[in-house]
């Protein structure tokens, strides 16, 4: 099931490439699984509602107490149904990706992008040490490949979401060992590293190895990858 969902993401930023696009912005939090439309698909609105439950309107209302005036302001807001099912629960047949939210999507060949928009932990190294360098496919396939990682396993490859630039930086050199186009250009990186990559002050790293093992292999309730799946992921 995991292998066929990473395949699907690879196939579909494979896809967007060839039509010329950079997505931009790929993370777990813009893949969506599809709904199987066969189930719905016979069902009326009211037919819904009772299979889940029929949303209550939620008021829309100004902090201040003032009334609502602007014509682009709905009366009411609803939470959303769910209408999925638990991930354990899933077949395989079922599992199909859509990778959504093209909102920061460009086609390199006609716009240059220097500022990247993804999460900081997913972010590109070029969007973090070269603000001159235009981003272009290849800053997809850093963040496609972390998505993967988590994707598989039981969290992501690299902290960061409370933390600041140089904290992921010093993090994917803990895992990676120091990174050779940009190493130079990081000018924090005397503050937690020594010139060779080594880690300073007692601080506690992980390297790629122990990550794997933690994320990937322990933290999976179902079969582990083997030798071989192991060497090729």
């Amino acid at each position: 099931m995991l292998l066929s969902k990473s395949a699907q993401l690879i196939m579909a930023t494979a896809y967007a490439h060839r039509a010329g696009f950079v997505h931009g912005d790929i993370h777990l939090g813009n893949v969506l699984l599809q709904l199987p439309g066969s189930e719905l698909d016979h069902l009326s609105i009211q037919q819904v509602y009772e299979r889940n439950y029929k949303p209550d309107p939620c008021p829309v209302t100004r902090t201040d107490g003032q009334p609502v005036f602007s014509p682009s302001v709905p009366k009411n807001v609803y939470t959303p149904n769910w209408l999925g099912k638990p991930s354990d629960e899933v077949l395989l047949p079922e599992a199909k990706l859509w990778l959504a939210d093209f909102g920061t999507a460009f086609n390199p060949s006609q716009e240059t992008r220097l500022l990247s928009y993804t999460h900081l932990q997913n972010r590109p190294p070029e969007a973090v040490f070269d603000s001159t360098k235009p981003l272009t496919f290849s800053s997809d396939i850093s963040s496609l490949g972390l998505m993967v990682w988590e994707g598989m396993g039981s969290g992501p490859s690299m902290s960061g979401f409370l933390f600041g630039e140089n904290e992921v930086v010093a993090d994917q050199v803990d895992a990676l060992g120091p990174l050779p186009q940009w190493w130079e250009k990081w000018g924090a990186r005397t503050n937690v590293s020594t010139e060779g990559g080594q880690p300073k002050g007692g601080r506690k790293v992980w390297p790629l190895q122990k990550r794997f093992d933690l994320i990937l292999q322990r933290g999976k309730k179902t079969a582990k990858l083997d030798d071989e799946e192991s060497r090729a992921f």
